[in-house]
């Protein structure tokens, strides 16, 4: 990731000595981008920027879910969801940019997981099923991929979710669509969040239920205290 990182930077820094040493009547107008200085870079500032991008989302779509055998379907929404956060270019998603939305980590917090992980786990192995979720981002970013949603931003796996968190899906989520192991939602409209938010979920009911054990367990852990009512003095 480090090296396809540098690249662009380089080619970042390079297009910005450029715009700065154009002269001000470069400015003025539309620009033919033939007859623009940038113009002998734009295939390969164009081919970097596709680069990036796809490489990122297979990061994603790999770690996500091809390493850890979830079906085609299932990796092909997960590409989905990554695309829509950047498309929706919001600062709480990490902006418009894939790379950006991939390795969003606020507070120390990663939007996926994966990307909390030390390098060593988060470094794909080129083998079938890291080249197989490449073709999956592939169609996404070239608009190839064969789903259909087109507002689903949030997926967990229950499976592997914490039941807190998956309690929490459902009271804020509209479930969309179950594709292999994961459970997909969008963002309710404001006429339905009430009704999402009061819903009667299992998840939520087990819960609630498993409070009152996990308390009594640890009062039964938790060593007792002499009473001092049946302290003596010597």
């Amino acid at each position: 990731m480090g090296r396809h990182r540098g690249t662009f930077l380089s080619l970042g820094v390079a297009v910005a000595g450029l715009l700065f040493a154009a002269p001000a009547s470069a400015a003025v107008g539309p620009l033919d981008p033939r007859e623009s200085a940038l113009a002998p870079f734009a295939d390969t500032i164009t081919k970097t920027i596709n680069e990036n991008d796809l490489y990122c989302l297979t990061l994603a779509v790999y770690f996500e879910g091809g390493s850890t055998g979830e079906t085609e379907e299932g990796q092909r929404y997960i590409a989905r969801v990554v695309n829509l956060r950047a498309q929706a270019n919001r600062k709480i998603w990490g902006g418009a940019d894939i790379c950006d939305v991939v390795f969003y980590n606020r507070r120390g917090v990663c939007q996926f997981t994966f990307a909390c992980l030390p390098l060593a786990r988060r470094s794909p192995r080129e083998n079938s099923a890291w080249r197989y979720s490449q073709e999956i981002a592939r169609d996404e970013l070239k608009g190839r991929s064969n789903v259909h949603a087109i507002f689903i931003r949030y997926y967990m796996n229950p499976s592997l979710t914490p039941p807190k968190n998956v309690c929490r899906f459902r009271r804020e989520f509209v479930p969309v669509a179950i594709a292999g192991r994961h459970h997909f939602f969008r963002e309710p409209l404001a006429r339905e969040r009430a009704q999402v938010a009061s819903g009667d979920y299992n998840e939520c009911k087990r819960l609630v239920t498993a409070k009152p054990k996990k308390m009594a367990k640890k009062e039964k852990r938790a060593p007792k205290k002499p009473d001092s009512r049946l302290a003596t003095n010597p």
